[in-house]
């Protein structure tokens, strides 16, 4: 424990540990966000997870109506089984890019017979470029591309529902004894629009949740983890009915000092949004409301080690 005045060489070092460690109770392992400027989600989960709304003559949407696909073929084959491939798709053009690189979009009603469903369904992460009428995507799984027999009723769109996306409010810390906490404070200010043709319900959640490395080895220099999604830590929804497409200002959602207990190890702690049309007990709601454009204000996340 320091002590004033400081008279000997020990109480120095204790001072400077003191000074150190941060205000009473909290280690030196401290990491956070915060920004005030208004900028959109832009819906992806690849950074940057904002773009400021200044750069954007066209707002990210969360989902876009499926898109006419009219040609698919494959770019590169390296390996027959398990290499990722690089498919290309042309679709109607459109007035402008409908996509974001890191998009995660749906393939759908490609027909690929003898094959099925190979070419269909999410594309996590999977734009890699995209222009006003072509879109060029990353997917594992390659042996039956190339085999595609009928294109005349598949889609491709962005919906980002029942998941969640992450904004750029959120922190990295590393625990290192075994009865350490996590002291955790997030704030995010949102507005957004959804789209709804009949009588509809959905949820809006806010969540702090916690991500892990997907592995421990050590990285080399200027390589990045990639983290998986590992738990909720708290949450906040919001349930709305609507009969219209609309605009909601949700105001301010704040969550004090969450308190976390993962063990050792490195946690990456994000504050996220969900736009779902199930509800947390598995209901489907009534209706066919879709995310549009979330715009988020002011926002932070704290994360704070405190000390056995």
């Amino acid at each position: 424990m320091s002590q004033y005045p400081v008279q000997t060489q020990q109480g120095l070092y204790q001072a400077v540990n003191y000074l150190l460690s941060g205000p009473s109770g909290l280690g030196q392992n401290f990491a956070g966000f915060s920004a005030y400027q208004t900028a959109y989600v832009r819906g992806t989960y690849t950074r940057p997870f904002t773009i400021s709304s200044t750069l954007t003559n066209y707002p990210p949407s969360w989902t876009t109506a499926p898109i006419a696909i009219t040609t698919g073929s494959v770019l590169n084959v390296s390996n027959p089984t398990s290499a990722t491939n690089y498919i290309q798709l042309s679709f109607t053009p459109q007035s402008y890019p409908p996509f974001l690189v890191g998009d995660t979009v749906l393939v759908s009603n490609v027909i690929d017979s003898p094959y099925t469903d190979n070419w269909n369904g999410y594309f996590n992460s999977g734009v890699l470029s995209v222009s006003t009428n072509t879109v060029i995507l990353s997917t594992p799984s390659t042996y039956s591309y190339g085999h595609i027999t009928n294109l005349s009723s598949a889609t491709i769109q962005k919906n980002n529902l029942n998941t969640f996306i992450s904004t750029d409010a959120n922190a990295r810390v590393t625990v290192t004894g075994p009865s350490q906490l996590i002291a955790i404070t997030s704030q995010l200010s949102l507005q957004f629009t959804y789209t709804c043709t009949t009588a509809s319900q959905f949820d809006l959640v806010i969540a702090v949740n916690r991500y892990v490395p997907t592995t421990t080895a050590p990285l080399p220099a200027g390589v990045d983890y990639t983290f998986a999604f590992d738990k909720t830590i708290s949450q906040q929804v919001s349930t709305f009915t609507s009969t219209s497409s609309g605009t909601i200002n949700l105001g301010s959602t704040i969550f004090s000092t969450v308190l976390d207990t993962p063990g050792f190890g490195y946690y990456w702690y994000i504050t996220e949004i969900s736009f779902n049309n199930v509800s947390q007990t598995g209901t489907t709601y009534i209706g066919n409301a879709a995310p549009g454009i979330m715009a988020i204000g002011l926002r932070s996340l704290t994360a704070q080690v405190i000390k056995e």
